[in-house]
Protein backbone atom coordinates (compact mmCIF):
# COMPACT_ATOMS: atom_id res chain seq x y z
CA UNK A 1 0.00 0.00 0.00
CA UNK A 2 1.35 3.57 -1.07
CA UNK A 3 2.25 5.65 1.86
CA UNK A 4 -0.69 8.08 0.65
CA UNK A 5 -2.75 5.67 0.79
CA UNK A 6 -1.46 4.48 4.79
CA UNK A 7 -2.02 8.20 5.23
CA UNK A 8 -5.73 8.77 4.38
CA UNK A 9 -6.33 5.70 6.35
CA UNK A 10 -4.80 7.48 9.11
CA UNK A 11 -6.94 10.78 8.65
CA UNK A 12 -9.71 8.63 7.77
CA UNK A 13 -9.93 6.64 11.19
CA UNK A 14 -9.57 10.12 13.17
CA UNK A 15 -12.21 11.80 11.15
CA UNK A 16 -14.49 8.88 12.08
CA UNK A 17 -13.81 9.08 15.51
CA UNK A 18 -14.42 12.66 15.61
CA UNK A 19 -17.59 13.05 14.06
CA UNK A 20 -19.21 9.95 15.79
CA UNK A 21 -21.80 10.04 18.27
CA UNK A 22 -20.62 9.36 22.16
CA UNK A 23 -22.46 6.44 22.40
CA UNK A 24 -20.61 5.27 19.57
CA UNK A 25 -17.34 5.80 20.36
CA UNK A 26 -18.01 4.04 24.19
CA UNK A 27 -19.65 1.11 21.91
CA UNK A 28 -16.42 0.82 20.17
CA UNK A 29 -14.38 0.79 23.64
CA UNK A 30 -16.43 -1.65 24.96
CA UNK A 31 -15.83 -4.00 21.78
CA UNK A 32 -11.88 -3.64 21.80
CA UNK A 33 -11.19 -3.86 25.47
CA UNK A 34 -14.19 -5.81 26.07
CA UNK A 35 -15.80 -3.47 28.87
CA UNK A 36 -19.25 -2.83 29.72
CA UNK A 37 -18.97 1.15 29.73
CA UNK A 38 -23.02 2.25 29.84
CA UNK A 39 -23.50 4.31 26.36
CA UNK A 40 -24.36 6.89 27.54
CA UNK A 41 -21.33 7.70 29.44
CA UNK A 42 -19.27 11.32 28.55
CA UNK A 43 -17.17 11.02 25.85
CA UNK A 44 -13.66 13.44 25.91
CA UNK A 45 -10.97 13.29 22.91
CA UNK A 46 -8.33 13.97 23.78
CA UNK A 47 -5.60 16.37 22.39
CA UNK A 48 -2.93 13.95 20.60
CA UNK A 49 0.02 16.33 20.08
CA UNK A 50 2.53 16.75 22.41
CA UNK A 51 6.13 18.92 22.47
CA UNK A 52 9.29 17.22 23.50
CA UNK A 53 12.95 18.16 23.29
CA UNK A 54 15.32 16.62 20.96
CA UNK A 55 18.00 14.54 23.05
CA UNK A 56 20.48 15.53 20.90
CA UNK A 57 19.78 19.11 19.08
CA UNK A 58 17.69 20.40 21.66
CA UNK A 59 15.54 21.64 19.47
CA UNK A 60 11.76 21.06 20.21
CA UNK A 61 10.05 18.92 18.02
CA UNK A 62 6.15 17.63 17.95
CA UNK A 63 5.11 13.70 18.46
CA UNK A 64 1.45 12.68 17.48
CA UNK A 65 -0.69 10.23 18.37
CA UNK A 66 -3.37 8.68 16.80
CA UNK A 67 -6.41 8.53 18.98
CA UNK A 68 -6.72 9.37 22.88
CA UNK A 69 -10.02 8.54 24.26
CA UNK A 70 -10.90 9.68 28.10
CA UNK A 71 -14.38 8.10 29.66
CA UNK A 72 -15.80 9.95 32.63
CA UNK A 73 -17.94 7.63 34.97
CA UNK A 74 -20.67 9.13 36.54
CA UNK A 75 -18.83 8.95 40.08
CA UNK A 76 -16.30 11.20 38.32
CA UNK A 77 -13.39 8.67 38.18
CA UNK A 78 -12.32 8.49 34.59
CA UNK A 79 -10.59 6.02 32.36
CA UNK A 80 -8.43 7.02 29.32
CA UNK A 81 -7.74 4.64 26.31
CA UNK A 82 -5.07 4.95 23.53
CA UNK A 83 -5.91 3.50 20.53
CA UNK A 84 -3.31 3.26 17.67
CA UNK A 85 -4.10 2.19 14.06
CA UNK A 86 -1.48 0.36 11.44
CA UNK A 87 -1.58 -0.81 8.22
CA UNK A 88 1.90 -3.25 8.54
CA UNK A 89 3.89 -4.75 10.89
CA UNK A 90 6.39 -2.55 12.94
CA UNK A 91 7.97 -4.09 16.00
CA UNK A 92 9.06 -0.54 17.34
CA UNK A 93 5.46 0.66 17.36
CA UNK A 94 5.38 -0.95 21.30
CA UNK A 95 8.25 1.57 21.77
CA UNK A 96 6.30 4.95 20.29
CA UNK A 97 3.07 3.66 22.25
CA UNK A 98 5.08 3.92 25.34
CA UNK A 99 6.25 7.19 24.57
CA UNK A 100 2.71 8.50 23.67
CA UNK A 101 1.28 7.13 26.98
CA UNK A 102 4.12 8.84 28.84
CA UNK A 103 3.30 12.02 27.46
CA UNK A 104 -0.51 11.83 27.63
CA UNK A 105 0.43 10.58 31.23
CA UNK A 106 2.27 13.27 32.38
CA UNK A 107 -0.34 15.78 31.45
CA UNK A 108 -2.47 14.47 34.41
CA UNK A 109 0.20 14.26 36.70
CA UNK A 110 -0.79 14.60 40.75
CA UNK A 111 2.33 15.68 43.06
CA UNK A 112 1.78 15.06 46.77
CA UNK A 113 1.35 18.18 49.39
CA UNK A 114 4.82 17.91 50.71
CA UNK A 115 5.94 17.69 46.97
CA UNK A 116 7.66 14.14 47.57
CA UNK A 117 5.51 12.02 45.88
CA UNK A 118 4.23 11.85 42.36
CA UNK A 119 1.18 9.85 40.64
CA UNK A 120 1.01 9.46 36.79
CA UNK A 121 -2.16 7.24 35.60
CA UNK A 122 -1.13 5.59 32.14
CA UNK A 123 -3.51 5.32 29.20
CA UNK A 124 -5.26 1.73 28.51
CA UNK A 125 -3.37 1.05 24.91
CA UNK A 126 -4.09 -0.87 22.18
CA UNK A 127 -2.62 -1.37 17.81
CA UNK A 128 -5.27 -1.95 15.35
CA UNK A 129 -4.57 -3.84 12.57
CA UNK A 130 -6.68 -3.13 9.55
CA UNK A 131 -4.60 -5.47 7.30
CA UNK A 132 -3.66 -9.44 8.49
CA UNK A 133 -0.88 -9.38 10.51
CA UNK A 134 1.93 -11.56 12.17
CA UNK A 135 2.41 -10.01 15.30
CA UNK A 136 1.15 -11.34 18.33
CA UNK A 137 -2.06 -10.60 20.19
CA UNK A 138 0.01 -8.64 22.89
CA UNK A 139 3.20 -7.11 21.81
CA UNK A 140 5.67 -5.96 25.04
CA UNK A 141 8.57 -4.46 25.70
CA UNK A 142 11.14 -5.17 28.68
CA UNK A 143 11.49 -1.83 30.49
CA UNK A 144 15.04 -2.40 32.67
CA UNK A 145 16.19 -0.05 35.12
CA UNK A 146 19.49 0.65 36.72
CA UNK A 147 19.07 -1.59 40.06
CA UNK A 148 18.36 -4.44 37.60
CA UNK A 149 14.84 -4.29 38.32
CA UNK A 150 12.35 -4.58 35.23
CA UNK A 151 8.66 -3.97 34.42
CA UNK A 152 7.08 -5.57 31.27
CA UNK A 153 4.81 -2.97 29.71
CA UNK A 154 2.45 -5.10 27.67
CA UNK A 155 0.07 -3.92 24.53
CA UNK A 156 -2.85 -5.91 22.97
CA UNK A 157 -2.86 -5.98 19.32
CA UNK A 158 -6.74 -5.92 17.20
CA UNK A 159 -6.73 -6.98 13.55
CA UNK A 160 -9.51 -6.10 12.12
CA UNK A 161 -9.60 -8.72 9.04
CA UNK A 162 -9.17 -11.53 11.32
CA UNK A 163 -12.92 -11.32 12.32
CA UNK A 164 -16.11 -11.44 10.55
CA UNK A 165 -18.49 -8.74 9.74
CA UNK A 166 -21.17 -9.92 11.95
CA UNK A 167 -18.38 -10.33 14.50
CA UNK A 168 -17.25 -6.33 14.07
CA UNK A 169 -20.84 -5.48 15.10
CA UNK A 170 -19.91 -4.72 18.75
CA UNK A 171 -17.23 -2.24 17.00
CA UNK A 172 -18.58 -0.72 14.39
CA UNK A 173 -16.53 2.57 13.25
CA UNK A 174 -14.25 -0.06 12.33
CA UNK A 175 -16.17 -1.58 10.05
CA UNK A 176 -15.61 1.00 6.82
CA UNK A 177 -12.15 -0.50 7.23
CA UNK A 178 -13.32 -3.73 6.02
CA UNK A 179 -13.57 -3.97 2.75
CA UNK A 180 -9.59 -4.15 2.54
CA UNK A 181 -10.25 -7.65 3.02
CA UNK A 182 -9.87 -8.62 -0.60
CA UNK A 183 -6.93 -5.77 -1.25
CA UNK A 184 -4.52 -8.13 -1.22
CA UNK A 185 -5.93 -10.32 -3.85
CA UNK A 186 -6.47 -7.95 -5.88
CA UNK A 187 -3.27 -6.65 -6.09
CA UNK A 188 -1.61 -10.22 -6.70
CA UNK A 189 0.10 -10.16 -9.74
CA UNK A 190 -2.00 -12.16 -12.52
CA UNK A 191 -5.06 -11.02 -12.03
CA UNK A 192 -7.00 -11.03 -14.59
CA UNK A 193 -10.03 -9.46 -15.34
CA UNK A 194 -12.21 -12.56 -14.57
CA UNK A 195 -10.67 -12.83 -10.86
CA UNK A 196 -11.86 -9.09 -10.68
CA UNK A 197 -15.30 -9.88 -11.23
CA UNK A 198 -15.45 -12.44 -9.55
CA UNK A 199 -13.41 -10.51 -6.26
CA UNK A 200 -16.29 -7.47 -6.68
CA UNK A 201 -18.83 -9.89 -6.20
CA UNK A 202 -17.23 -11.12 -2.75
CA UNK A 203 -16.94 -6.89 -1.93
CA UNK A 204 -20.32 -6.47 -2.90
CA UNK A 205 -21.07 -8.91 -0.24
CA UNK A 206 -19.32 -7.78 2.11
CA UNK A 207 -20.68 -3.83 1.74
CA UNK A 208 -24.23 -5.50 1.85
CA UNK A 209 -23.38 -7.27 5.17
CA UNK A 210 -21.96 -3.84 6.25
CA UNK A 211 -24.74 -1.65 6.11
CA UNK A 212 -27.17 -4.63 7.64
CA UNK A 213 -24.53 -4.84 10.59
CA UNK A 214 -25.06 -1.07 10.63
CA UNK A 215 -29.02 -1.13 10.44
CA UNK A 216 -28.93 -3.79 13.55
CA UNK A 217 -26.37 -1.03 15.41
CA UNK A 218 -28.94 1.68 14.93
CA UNK A 219 -32.11 -0.49 15.88
CA UNK A 220 -30.10 -0.97 19.29
CA UNK A 221 -28.86 1.96 19.93
CA UNK A 222 -25.40 1.25 19.73
CA UNK A 223 -25.04 4.29 16.75
CA UNK A 224 -26.87 6.36 15.55
CA UNK A 225 -28.81 7.18 12.21
CA UNK A 226 -26.33 9.97 11.48
CA UNK A 227 -23.35 7.21 12.75
CA UNK A 228 -24.40 5.25 10.05
CA UNK A 229 -24.71 7.67 7.27
CA UNK A 230 -21.24 8.89 8.04
CA UNK A 231 -19.73 5.03 7.98
CA UNK A 232 -21.22 4.55 5.00
CA UNK A 233 -20.13 7.86 3.26
CA UNK A 234 -16.70 6.64 4.88
CA UNK A 235 -16.72 3.86 3.26
CA UNK A 236 -16.91 5.21 0.31
CA UNK A 237 -13.96 7.51 0.31
CA UNK A 238 -11.97 4.32 1.08
CA UNK A 239 -13.60 2.00 -1.48
CA UNK A 240 -12.83 5.17 -4.21
CA UNK A 241 -8.75 5.25 -3.06
CA UNK A 242 -8.95 1.39 -3.18
CA UNK A 243 -10.99 -0.01 -6.20
CA UNK A 244 -12.28 2.70 -7.94
CA UNK A 245 -10.27 2.32 -10.87
CA UNK A 246 -11.27 -1.04 -11.73
CA UNK A 247 -14.37 -1.59 -14.39
CA UNK A 248 -15.09 -4.51 -13.10
CA UNK A 249 -15.80 -3.21 -9.87
CA UNK A 250 -18.81 -0.87 -11.56
CA UNK A 251 -21.97 -2.71 -10.14
CA UNK A 252 -20.25 -2.53 -6.68
CA UNK A 253 -19.42 1.30 -6.95
CA UNK A 254 -23.68 1.50 -8.45
CA UNK A 255 -24.82 -0.69 -4.93
CA UNK A 256 -22.34 1.31 -2.88
CA UNK A 257 -24.26 5.11 -4.28
CA UNK A 258 -27.57 3.34 -3.44
CA UNK A 259 -26.53 2.50 -0.01
CA UNK A 260 -25.20 6.15 1.26
CA UNK A 261 -28.10 8.12 -1.10
CA UNK A 262 -30.36 5.59 1.14
CA UNK A 263 -28.94 6.61 4.28
CA UNK A 264 -28.53 10.51 3.18
CA UNK A 265 -32.43 11.45 3.63
CA UNK A 266 -33.40 14.93 4.75
CA UNK A 267 -33.23 13.95 8.53
CA UNK A 268 -29.62 13.50 7.88
CA UNK A 269 -29.19 16.76 6.11
CA UNK A 270 -30.78 18.95 8.48
CA UNK A 271 -28.60 17.33 11.11
CA UNK A 272 -25.42 18.08 9.28
CA UNK A 273 -24.03 20.56 10.90
CA UNK A 274 -21.06 22.98 9.56
CA UNK A 275 -18.22 21.85 11.70
CA UNK A 276 -19.03 18.64 10.56
CA UNK A 277 -19.38 19.42 7.03
CA UNK A 278 -16.05 21.51 7.21
CA UNK A 279 -14.31 17.95 8.21
CA UNK A 280 -16.01 16.29 5.62
CA UNK A 281 -15.36 18.84 3.12
CA UNK A 282 -11.32 18.96 4.51
CA UNK A 283 -11.18 15.11 4.32
CA UNK A 284 -12.43 15.29 0.79
CA UNK A 285 -10.43 18.01 -0.62
CA UNK A 286 -7.20 16.03 0.70
CA UNK A 287 -7.88 12.86 -1.30
CA UNK A 288 -8.82 15.25 -4.43
CA UNK A 289 -5.50 16.87 -3.74
CA UNK A 290 -3.70 13.61 -3.97
CA UNK A 291 -5.63 12.29 -7.09
CA UNK A 292 -4.89 15.31 -8.79
CA UNK A 293 -1.17 14.62 -7.61
CA UNK A 294 -1.16 11.41 -9.53
CA UNK A 295 -2.89 12.63 -12.57
CA UNK A 296 -5.99 11.45 -12.42
CA UNK A 297 -9.02 12.48 -14.81
CA UNK A 298 -11.25 15.71 -13.38
CA UNK A 299 -14.44 13.68 -13.88
CA UNK A 300 -12.89 11.07 -11.87
CA UNK A 301 -12.32 12.99 -9.23
CA UNK A 302 -15.23 14.73 -8.96
CA UNK A 303 -16.84 11.53 -9.27
CA UNK A 304 -15.31 10.18 -6.18
CA UNK A 305 -14.87 13.39 -3.39
CA UNK A 306 -18.66 15.47 -4.58
CA UNK A 307 -16.34 18.07 -4.88
CA UNK A 308 -17.21 20.81 -7.77
CA UNK A 309 -14.72 21.37 -10.56
CA UNK A 310 -13.91 25.15 -9.55
CA UNK A 311 -13.60 23.48 -5.70
CA UNK A 312 -10.85 20.83 -7.16
CA UNK A 313 -9.01 23.55 -9.97
CA UNK A 314 -8.85 25.88 -6.88
CA UNK A 315 -6.55 23.13 -4.72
Amino acid sequence: MSRRTAQLFDLMFKSIIKDASSSAVVHLINGIYKKNYPLDTSVKIEPTEFVKEHPKSGKLEKIVSDIIITLRHKDGGTDTFLIEAQISDDIEMILRIFNYSMYAAFDKKRVSDDGSFMQTDMPSPVVIYWESSKTKDIVSVKIRFPNNKTIVYKVPTFKVLQHSVSELEGMALLLPFYILKIRSELEKKGSNSEKKKALSKKLESYIIEIDKTLKRCNQNNYITERDMAMLLRKLSFIYSELYGKHEEFMEVDMTLKKLVEASWDDTWDKAWDKKTAEVEKKCASRFAKAMKADGEAMDKIMRYTGLSRREIGAL
